[in-house]
């Protein structure tokens, strides 16, 4: 699959997601092929931790050449006392479940500092697609999707 077909495949299963705090989709993709998915939740799961749930619910292991696509960059930080708070950031659990590399759509600004400075530590690839299109339409998900203005993506 090149890389139009993996976001189209993203923005697909976010219809599967009942998050009212905006709507993100994420997978696992090895040698071309999605292996595993995840959709974001309204009970404070994110798209990357329930994807890293469906790995090891599949016991699979993350190869050194997998890539996690996702809509939208993932988060750094977590809010503290905020619903999912002891889930833990995206960011970190990426990194500990042996993912290398990641490709986002729509950049998070209130979490780009921490998950660059994460990835850069880790010694991991983090790189945003280049197809204006496919950003446009992750950052229209995301806000339609939300119910707080003020958590929308900017345009």
């Amino acid at each position: 699959m090149i890389e139009q077909e993996i976001f189209e495949h993203l923005f697909t299963i976010a219809a599967q997601s009942d998050d009212t705090g905006g709507v993100v989709s994420s997978c696992l993709v090895r040698q071309g092929f999605i292996v595993a998915e995840g959709v974001s939740c309204n009970d404070g799961r994110h798209a990357e931790y329930v994807l890293l749930r469906q790995i090891e619910l599949n016991a699979l292991q993350v190869l050194p050449d997998d890539i996690v696509y996702t809509t939208v960059e993932p988060c750094g930080k977590r809010t503290p006392s905020g619903v999912g708070e002891h889930m833990g950031d995206c960011t970190t659990n990426l990194i500990r479940a042996g993912v290398r590399h990641v490709v986002y759509a729509a950049p998070d600004p209130d979490a780009s500092a921490q998950t660059r400075y994460k990835f850069e530590q880790a010694d991991c690839s983090l790189r945003q697609v280049n197809d204006p299109y496919i950003i446009r339409r992750a950052i229209v998900l995301f806000n339609s999707t939300i119910t707080s203005t003020s958590d929308a993506l900017p345009q």
